[in-house]
């Protein structure tokens, strides 16, 4: 660190004529400001390990710089626990030793409320007020529909015969479906559902959620540089350690081919959520149906192949995710405007087959067979493969 010559020069003079604790506080001070810049200027480390363990199905991956090994051990091992517990509130097929998760709600239907921990009242609140905003569109009292899909799609794919359900089951388990039969009582902390045949899922929130809160604990911990991806999930913390922003790039519409359509260029601690049709899906009679159900027709949304969230939250990027998946491109772009005027900043970007007709009004970019819709917040930040 350099001064400029007639401020040093007038420095030093103030210090021959300053008295004796003038001069000790001056000391102290200036150790103080060169230890912050020596420890500001510490080189930092990178560090890239993925834990396949902690629940949700799928892999947790922390990117993170860190001034050394045991630093960015102590992160990983805060990640692993925070998923992990998460994973075990948020369960719907397993119960767990010393905690009501949303198989517990949902056992105890009909029969008793249930008292779980906060964050769970919290999230099925976040949960309610996107399906009103959505006005319906995006629902996670849908367990009864979803659970049917479920039974089907794990038959086909566990090496069973492969079939659909009918459109009457559908309909009677749509019966059991609404935000009238969940009862949430936040001051006894208490869900009740007060229909024996109806559910909840929160598989649509639950991992953007859980993400959400892992990394709200690591910046408050001290990390500054981060990415957290829970398959697919991901999550900003900081600027790399030169401050440029991170590239997440948006999936070819593939389980098959690991490449990318995309580039997107984030920073400021933002969610990336993608959510596709080539994501737990099975084929039947030479048509493939994955999970993401629309609450309308019951069936396996049609629009597009893929629709990718950009915003602050990752437990709304996923909500959004999901919901604008299962609405038309001009319907998504509309929720998009209105949750705008409601202080939501979020971006998209669609993903359609170029067989696909879009409105002439819209302007696509091509990758491939695809065609990229991109929201114009995001049209600056994105980097399309040709």
């Amino acid at each position: 660190m350099r001064l400029h010559d007639s401020y040093a020069q007038n420095l030093i003079l103030w210090y021959n004529n300053a008295g004796d604790n003038m001069k000790k506080i001056f000391l102290i001070l200036t150790a103080a400001l060169l230890l912050t810049a020596c420890k500001s200027e510490v080189s930092l480390s990178k560090h890239n390990e993925q834990i396949l363990d902690a629940g949700f199905d799928t892999f947790i991956q922390l990117l993170a710089y860190t001034e050394d090994d045991e630093t960015y051990e102590a992160y990983l091992k805060q990640v692993n626990e925070t998923y992990q517990y998460y994973n075990k509130m948020f369960d719907r097929y397993h119960t767990y030793d010393g905690i009501n998760n949303i198989k517990t709600i949902n056992d105890q239907a009909g029969k008793a409320p249930v008292k779980v921990d906060s964050e769970l009242i919290e999230l099925l609140s976040e949960t309610k007020k996107y399906s009103e905003i959505s006005n319906g569109q995006y629902d996670v009292t849908f367990g009864a529909v979803l659970e049917i899909w479920h039974q089907y799609r794990e038959a086909a794919t566990s090496g069973g015969k492969a079939a659909i359900p009918s459109k009457k089951e559908l309909d009677e388990a749509k019966k059991h479906t609404g935000w009238d039969k969940i009862e949430i009582d936040t001051k006894a902390q208490t869900v009740y559902i007060n229909d024996p045949k109806a559910s909840l899922d929160l598989g649509s929130a639950a991992k953007g959620y859980a993400t959400e809160l892992c990394a709200k604990q690591l910046e408050k911990q001290g990390l500054k540089h981060a990415i957290i991806n829970a398959g697919g999930n991901v999550r900003i913390i900081g600027n790399k350690p030169d401050a440029d922003a991170w590239s997440v790039g948006i999936q070819l519409p593939s389980n098959e081919v690991s490449s990318s359509l995309a580039t997107v260029k984030i920073d400021k601690n933002q969610s990336f959520v993608t959510s596709g049709d080539y994501q737990r899906a099975y084929e039947y009679k030479g048509k493939m149906y994955h999970h993401i159900i629309d609450p309308h027709t019951l069936m396996p949304a049609t629009h597009m192949r893929s629709l990718t969230i950009v915003t602050k939250d990752s437990g709304i990027a996923d909500i959004l995710s999901t919901t604008l998946f299962t609405l038309s491109y001009e319907k998504g772009s509309k929720l998009l405007q209105q949750l705008k005027k409601e202080g939501i900043e979020a971006e998209a970007v669609w993903v359609f087959d170029d067989t696909t007709p879009l409105p002439d009004s819209v302007s696509y970019e091509k990758s491939g067979s695809y065609r990229l819709v991109i929201s114009e917040g995001l049209k600056n930040q994105i980097e399309v493969k040709k």
